[in-house]
């Protein structure tokens, strides 16, 4: 899931067009209608924390609890993702950064 995610990061670095349309995007996370999709994520979180708190959780084999930990962990990393596709990405494109070139880049805030 995460290689799949990290291409938006790669399309990110390389295209203007990409970087200006998910910037964009930062106007409408800042809706009442965008606060209310992430509020429908954010339950699905809960749900799936309580599921994995469960007596049914709890009582699977070894193997089952590792196939839903896992499609669990898959299904998080793209809701973290929706709630702010631009933070998910600028993050992880500062992190290759490090990663690629050994060089921390300026992580000051703008504004």
């Amino acid at each position: 899931m995460k290689n799949m995610l990290n291409q938006f990061v790669e399309h990110f670095e390389k295209s203007e067009d990409f970087q200006r349309e998910l910037t964009n995007l930062e106007r409408a996370i800042g809706t009442k209608e965008w606060k209310f999709f992430k509020d429908m994520l954010l339950m699905i979180q809960g749900l799936i924390a309580t599921d994995m708190l469960s007596a049914k959780y709890t009582n699977l084999d070894k193997e089952g609890k590792d196939v839903l930990q896992k499609t669990y962990y898959n299904i998080n990393q793209l809701l973290v993702f929706f709630m702010n596709p631009l933070g998910w990405v600028k993050k992880r494109s500062k992190w290759r950064d490090i990663l690629k070139n050994g060089r921390v880049p300026n992580l000051k805030r703008k504004g």
